[in-house]
């Protein structure tokens, strides 16, 4: 009887203590993860609940959007081009997804499924693999569909700490979503609502490269309350503002606008999701090539090695285009990339010659800039050059110089202009070719006259001056032209004052 009351006594003592470990376990404070999710949770119920968050299609907005592109300054030692706050509205399908955009007068219409093009004034222009890649990034991170994201099974809380914003405190939560993307995401104590994301992505040629936005200006849009101010900055520039006036979510949007015109649609669907950048080799002269793509290059043979005109675009188009070098004229060295400008889409494939042994020659005003380019980390998507033993060499030009082996010469000469002041043009003699981007363009779809810009005037001036005879303009940009259509362009737009 004692010993049955004792074991009674030894139960209640057990199940006490399991009661009290469970309370403790219960009262435990969460982990750093647990925390961040609850957090960002809060954040999505802030901006009316996961579920209406979930159940958002489509989204349309109207205001004003102001750019200043990175790495397209007129001078080397600016990063931005400024543009002014144009009229935008932007329409946005998530279920495609698929988006169409109105700038001013120009259309962008991108479809995840059948591919994308932009239109202009000039001409229309079609998406590569890589600019649908970016906008699939763009449509992940949109503050309408992030949190649904970040808080999927695609995602990986991995803590949080505290931060300010504005002065104002905020809990930042890490979290690893979009192509294993760290983000830092700002919640702001009071409101629970987003105030800024951080994140390092992959962007060519600058490779690893620091960006944030920040969301202000939250209004109620249905059930909804979302951000009608959007900044972005990139290593600490303000590249883009946007500012809306007018929003609606899952409002009945226009078929019509998202349609691809007949006359491109097959060539809009070609290259949607190629692996490579096209480059289509044209003879221009013997061992001269033009290199026809989206953005242009030439390959100039010598005897004993290669010489490539402007190394444009990224990667992807440099090595396709170096396996049609190889198809051409053979394995010879590519010893020189020749850039005109410092344009970064002019320049944004140097980085893959460089890799090949290539030595990068521009003028003198580009060669901080073109540095930064050949030398910044590429960890997060290591390119050729990252991967190689290959030690960047530039060569820089001041005024002119002129690069021969006795059989082939081609003549350098600093050009500056409106466009860009360390400029250099490229100019065959013997073969009467010259090679420029930016300054003078005509495409296949284009009429007549084209307008003429006041670089294309300098470019005009500067070329006679020097007595050079050419034939042939090759373009960076459109299609290859004869000297006397730049000729005409010129008393078109003399004639029309």
């Amino acid at each position: 009887m004692k010993h049955s009351k004792l074991k009674s006594q030894e139960s209640v003592f057990v199940s006490f203590i399991l009661l009290l470990v469970l309370f403790q376990w219960s009262c435990a404070e969460q982990t750093p993860m647990e925390q961040g999710r609850q957090v960002l949770q809060q954040a999505a119920e802030a901006m009316g609940g996961l579920e209406a968050l979930s159940a958002v299609e489509t989204i349309t907005r109207e205001g004003t959007k102001q750019r200043s592109s990175l790495g397209q300054a007129r001078v080397a030692s600016e990063r931005l081009y400024v543009q002014p706050a144009r009229p935008y509205k932007q329409i946005i399908d998530f279920t495609v997804p698929r988006e169409v955009e109105f700038s001013g007068s120009d259309i962008r219409v991108t479809d995840w499924v059948k591919g994308g093009y932009n239109r202009d004034s000039r001409h229309v222009r079609i998406a590569q693999i890589r600019q649908l890649g970016a906008y699939k990034k763009e449509w992940d991170r949109d503050i309408v569909t992030f949190l649904v994201g970040a808080l999927g099974e695609e995602s990986t809380v991995e803590g949080i700490s505290e931060g300010r914003v504005e002065g104002r405190p905020h809990q930042v939560v890490s979290v690893r979503y979009i192509d294993d993307v760290l983000y830092q995401v700002y919640v702001d104590d009071f409101t629970h609502l987003i105030s800024k994301l951080e994140y390092t992505e992959d962007r060519n040629p600058y490779g690893d490269l620091a960006k944030e936005r920040t969301f202000a200006d939250y209004r109620e849009v249905g059930d909804l309350t979302l951000p009608f101010s959007q900044i972005t900055k990139e290593m600490g520039l303000v590249t883009e503002v946007r500012e809306f006036s007018e929003m609606s979510v899952n409002g009945e949007i226009q078929e019509d606008l998202f349609e691809i015109p007949e006359e491109i649609r097959e060539k809009v669907a070609s290259m949607a999701h190629l692996d490579t950048i096209p480059v289509t080799p044209i003879e221009l002269d013997k061992g001269v090539f033009f290199g026809k793509a989206g953005q242009h290059n030439m390959w100039v043979e010598f005897e004993d090695f290669i010489l490539v005109a402007e190394g444009p675009t990224n990667e992807m188009q440099s090595l396709e285009a170096i396996r049609q070098i190889r198809k051409t004229v053979g394995d010879k060295p590519i010893r020189y990339v020749v850039t005109t400008h410092h344009h970064a889409d002019h320049a944004g494939g140097i980085r893959t010659y460089v890799a090949e042994g290539a030595a990068v020659v521009t003028h003198a005003l580009n060669e901080e800039v073109i540095r930064e380019f050949l030398t910044r980390p590429h960890t997060l998507k290591p390119d050729r050059l990252s991967q190689s033993e290959h030690e960047p060499q530039i060569e820089t030009v001041e005024d002119r110089r002129t690069i021969t082996d006795g059989t082939r010469t081609v003549e350098l000469m600093h050009m500056p202009n409106p466009h860009s002041d360390g400029y250099l043009v490229i100019y065959l003699p013997r073969e009467r070719l010259l090679f420029e981007s930016d300054l003078f363009s005509l495409h296949e779809d284009e009429s007549w006259p084209p307008p003429v810009s006041p670089a294309t005037r300098v470019f005009y001036e500067a070329v006679t001056k020097a007595g050079w005879r050419v034939d042939r303009i090759v373009p960076g940009h459109g299609r290859v032209v004869e000297w006397q259509e730049l000729i005409d362009a010129l008393k078109a737009t003399d004639s029309s004052r």
